[in-house]
Formats: structure tokens, sequence, C-alpha cells
């Protein structure tokens, strides 16, 4: 008997294409508006600080780390890879919105206290940390809201902080470059001097700690993705509230070595604590994505025991040596039946998460459609896809018995 056929009631029609597609470009209309209005801002703002030439130069040492911390969260997140334009949400929102958030909030908090002639080591230890990481952390909620029912737990709050703190750095190594081109410029001592100073410290913002904004909001990703598992309230609250403080001591830890370590002391520091920090953190990462793995094979044993699943073809879709030896064998058959693989290797993916949410009981109404869905086109696929092990898929016969469909 399936979970359908245990709460049959709980069934939910799903919304029509139509009434999709409006919602989608309401959405995207919405984030995009937010997106030009966050950039013009934060073009008003910084326009008299970094002019045009400091600008072009800073964009270009901000962008070098991008990519690859780009790459490794994306890397991170391809067992189940979360849709594309939500990715470049996130990490859209860190470098426009979240940054401009945290300027005017800075600036805000950092006058109350009597930090009226720009940044000091006070305002960096004591206030940055709270504000940037609460503004960074917002579209991870978000994107829970949004997809409360969809998320798949810890790996996507990891996935999403660590973009949304990619885009951040991004946009903060663009001021403090730009801004330190200008000063440069200003002082009558020419580009090359002014490019030479920005390459010191594009080695120590860019080559030596690019990762740490994306390594604080990951914290919170964390906790929030732990929330998203469990129906207790407390775990509900505490988990994002542990998370963001996580963060925030992260930080506030951070901006304190760079505010008092000296030069020559400050790569002793680093080595002794930040390096630990952030291999500690990526061990957690993997070990994560390592246990959502086993779940959904776990999960996956269920549909194999109704007839749903050979159980041999478990490790093609979870495991990684598994999924990397079909995709070998598959490449052989031409583009259709990789891509067919790829399908079956989703769909299947996708229902063990399913399985999962339902038996701990944080799935929404529209879960049981979509588990039948997943069911259809899982049978529709086991039959065709071609597998390593020799089955002739136009001959595979399984039984159904103990379904409910």
């Amino acid at each position: 008997m399936t979970s359908a056929a245990l709460h049959p009631a709980a069934e939910a029609t799903p919304p029509s294409p139509r009434r999709r597609r409006v919602v989608i470009s309401v959405a995207v209309l919405v984030l995009t508006s937010v997106a030009v209005g966050a950039a013009w801002a934060l073009y008003a703002d910084l326009n008299g600080a970094v002019g045009q030439r400091a600008f072009w130069w800073s964009l270009l040492f901000a962008f070098l780390p991008v990519l690859p911390l780009t790459a490794l969260f994306v890397w991170l997140d391809r067992l189940r890879p979360e849709p594309g334009w939500l990715l470049m949400v996130a990490f859209l929102y860190g470098a426009l919105v979240a940054t401009y958030l945290s300027l005017q909030l800075n600036g805000w908090l950092a006058g109350l206290i009597g930090d009226r002639a720009g940044a000091t080591p006070r305002s960096a230890v004591f206030i940055a940390p709270w504000t940037e990481e609460v503004a960074k952390a917002l579209v991870i909620f978000l994107i829970v809201i949004w997809r409360r029912h969809d998320f798949n737990a810890v790996v996507a709050g990891i996935v999403y902080g660590g973009l949304a703190g990619v885009g951040f750095a991004f946009t903060e190594n663009v001021v403090y470059y730009g801004q330190l081109f200008q000063q440069v410029l200003n002082s009558g001592d020419g580009a090359t001097k002014a490019l030479d100073a920005v390459q010191q410290l594009f080695v120590l913002r860019g080559l030596a700690a690019p990762f740490v904004h994306p390594m604080f909001t990951l914290v919170t990703g964390m906790g929030v993705g732990l929330a998203v598992r469990y129906r207790n309230v407390g775990v509900r609250i505490l988990a994002p509230v542990a998370g963001y403080c996580g963060a925030v001591m992260l930080h506030m830890g951070y901006n304190t070595i760079a505010s008092f370590s000296t030069r020559n002391g400050l790569p002793a520091v680093y080595l002794a604590l930040l390096v630990p920090t952030l291999l500690s953190l990526v061990a957690v990462a993997l070990v994560a994505r390592r246990y959502e793995s086993r779940v959904i094979a776990a999960r996956l044993t269920d549909y194999s025991a109704f007839g749903w699943l050979k159980a041999e073809h478990v490790r093609y879709i979870v495991s990684w040596q598994g999924r990397r030896q079909a995709r070998r064998h598959v490449k052989a058959y031409g583009k259709v039946e990789r891509q067919r693989l790829k399908a079956f290797q989703r769909t299947g993916v996708d229902l063990g998460l399913l399985r999962d949410r339902l038996v701990r009981g944080v799935a929404g109404a529209r879960a049981l459609p979509r588990e039948r869905d997943l069911i259809t086109a899982m049978r529709d696929l086991r039959g065709r896809v071609v597998l390593p092990s020799g089955t002739d898929p136009g001959t595979e016969q399984m039984s159904s018995s103990g379904s409910s469909w």
C-alpha cells in the first residue's frame, strides 16, 4: 500500500498550466524590478566614490573568484539540481539587494553609535555581521516560502546561502577595489600605483579569503535546511536562529581578525583559525550531501518493495559511482537514450525526496498527486531506459502487487 492509499483525502488538484505561467511571469517581473531598483540605488550611492575607470578595474578583479565559487556550489547540488533561475535569483539578490540593504543599515546603525566619519573596527565587528547576515539570509527564507513543499532540505539551504554570499562578496569587492583605486588616483599617484594597490588588496580578498561571505551565509542555510525537515515547532524556530547566530559569530570573528591583526601576523591567524573553519564546514556540507543520498536510497527501497523499481537499479539513481557508470554505459546509444537516462535518474531522486517528506509528515496537499505522477513516469521509464545490468529494456517485467495505482 502506498502513501496515497493511506491518505486518500489529502489529494489536491494541481494548479493549471495557465495559472502557473501567470504566477511565474509575475514573479519574474517583480524580481526584475527589485534587481533593477537595487542596482540603480547602489549606483546612486557609490557614483561619487567610485569613478568610471575605477569601476571597470574593480569589476574585473571582483569577478575572478565568482566562477570557481559558483561552480563549487553547483557541483555540490548536482544530485538533485535546484532550478537554475532560482540559483541566479540567490546570486543577484546577494549582489544587489542584500548589498544595498547592508550599506543602508550599516551606515544608519554606525551613526547611532557615533561612527559618523566612516567604517571603524567597532562598527565592523559589532554592527556589520548582524546586518549583513540577516540581509543575505532573507533570500533563503523567501525561497523556502516559495517552494516550501519542494525545498531540498540541508543541501539546498547550503547552496542558496552560499550563492547569496558569493553575490554579496562580488559587489562588496567592487566597492572596496573601486574606492581604493579612486583614492590613489585622487592623491595624484597615477593609474599604475592605483592598480598596484588594488592588486595587493585582491590578494587578501580575492585569493586568500574569497570564500568568507559564502561560508558565513551557508551556515544560516544549514539551519533553514534542518528546519524544513521537521514538523516540531521548536526545531523549526531554533534551527534557523542557531544557523543565523553561527553565521554572525563567524563573521564577527573574521572582522575582528581583519581589523586588529597586524599585516605580519595575519597569515598565522588565517592558517590557524580561518582555514580549519572552512575545512570543517566543507566536511559538514559533504556529509549532508552523503546523508541525503542515503535517505533517497532508503526511500526508493519502499517503491522497489512494491514493484515500481528494481532494487538493483537504485544505485544507478543515487550512488555517484552508479550514476557515472550508467551515463558511461549509455553514451554509445545516442542523445535520446542519454536524455532518457537523465530523466530516469531525476525522476527517481524526486520520488525519493518526496517519499521522505511524506514519511516525515512535512509534505503539503499537492504531494500525493505529485507522487502518483512520479510513479507513473517511473513506470514508463523503467522499461525503456538502458542500464548497465544488461537487461533488455523492452522485455523487463515487474510486479505491481501491493500498490494502489
